[in-house]
C-alpha cells in the first residue's frame, strides 16, 4: 500500500539562520529551522528540524523533534523523537515514537486522549500542569 504524501501547512517558520528570542504563541503549525530562546504555544503541529534548537517549554498539538530541546514538552498528542533528535527535559503527551539513536533525558508522562470537541472548547488550554517529578509505586497483589 502506498503513503500519500501529506503537505503540513505551516503558519510561522522560524528560518535556518534566525534567532528568536521571547515567547511564541499560535494557533496554527510552527516550524523551527534556527534556534527559539523562550516558550512556544501552538494549537497546531510544531516541528523542530535537525539544526534547529529550543530552549523553553513547548505546548502543542503534536511534535516531530529531529533537532534540540532543553525543556519541557507538553503534546495532546503524538511525540516522535527522529534519529537526530536531543531532548532534556519532561514530557507529557499521549504517544511517544522514538528512532534508534535519539536521545530523551527526563520524565514521561502518558494522558488520555482528549476529544476533538474539547479541543475546540478549549482552543487555548495549556493550563495542564507540569510533568509530575515523583514517582508512583505499584501495590503488590
Amino acid at each position: 500500500m502506498r503513503k500519500r504524501n501529506v503537505a503540513a501547512v505551516m503558519d510561522t517558520v522560524i528560518g535556518e539562520h534566525t534567532t528568536f528570542t521571547g515567547k511564541i504563541e499560535s494557533e496554527g503549525s510552527i516550524k523551527v529551522e534556527g534556534r527559539v530562546d523562550g516558550d512556544i504555544k501552538a494549537g497546531g503541529d510544531i516541528t523542530i528540524l535537525a539544526n534547529a534548537v529550543v530552549v523553553g517549554n513547548i505546548w502543542c498539538k503534536n511534535i516531530i523533534l529531529s533537532g534540540t530541546v532543553t525543556g519541557n514538552i507538553h503534546a495532546k498528542g503524538t511525540l516522535h523523537l527522529e534519529s537526530t533528535s536531543r531532548l532534556k527535559g519532561d514530557v507529557e503527551i499521549h504517544s511517544l515514537v522514538t528512532d534508534e539513536g535519539s536521545t530523551f533525558e527526563g520524565n514521561c508522562k502518558m494522558t488520555e486522549p482528549t476529544a476533538d470537541t474539547d479541543d475546540k472548547k478549549k482552543k487555548w488550554d495549556f493550563k495542564r500542569s507540569e510533568p509530575t517529578k515523583s514517582v508512583v509505586e505499584e501495590k503488590e497483589g
